[in-house]
């Protein structure tokens, strides 16, 4: 019985997160801006064109495309996350958390993930906090983006967030890896998932 619950449970997981990504995706849809040709990220599942490299961004004509864009439509979060981009890269940090702040606030799961990894690492001379980055975390897994589906997973077996109240159970956090089997990762995206699966089970056996 306990069995049949969790895998409903997991499937029920699933299925809201398809539903909710479905959802921030259209909240973020809007016409394609210079800012987004200019400044989108290659792994970002919301953006609205082809994206571009870190190498490859000019972050001069970005910076100015990229505010043009937030000011003609400042509580855009895809928007935000664009103009926070370019302004990292460019060093500006103290400039970019806040548009980053703004996405993440916004639902924009790209975003939740970024400033995650940023809080997670301290990156950019920013103040660690693993507890904060594990909630960005879990909310942009929770909106099917693959890197945290898969981070959230790896950094909890590994006792990254050991100090902090985690917002997930162990049956939501193994639905993550459930999810990230089911899209089309290549043969080492696989071999990864399936080293995290065995190292969450031996964290979940030993609590």
């Amino acid at each position: 019985m306990q069995s049949i619950l969790s895998r409903s449970f997991v499937v029920s997981v699933i299925l809201c997160a398809a539903v909710s990504a479905f959802t921030l995706q259209a909240r973020a849809s809007s016409e394609v801006t210079e800012c987004d040709v200019l400044v989108s990220h290659p792994s970002d599942p919301d953006r609205v064109t082809d994206g571009v490299s870190s190498s490859a961004v000019d972050n001069k004509q970005g910076i100015a495309a990229c505010k043009t864009a937030v000011a003609n439509d400042s509580e855009n979060p895809r928007l935000n996350y664009l103009l926070a981009r370019v302004l990292f890269y460019d060093g500006q940090t103290d400039a970019a958390i806040p548009y980053l702040e703004t996405a993440a606030a916004g639902d924009y799961r790209q975003a939740q993930f970024v400033l995650g990894y940023i809080l997670a690492g301290g990156r950019g001379g920013v103040q660690p906090d693993l507890c904060r980055a594990e909630l960005l975390w879990l909310k942009s897994a929770r909106s099917g983006r693959i890197a945290a589906l898969v981070s959230y997973p790896h950094h909890v077996a590994r006792g990254l967030f050991d100090a902090c109240e985690l917002h997930a159970t162990p049956i939501e956090i193994e639905s993550f890896l459930t999810q990230a089997k089911a899209r089309q990762l290549d043969y080492y995206q696989k071999m990864l998932v399936d080293d995290i699966a065995a190292d969450l089970k031996i964290w979940t056996e030993s609590r």
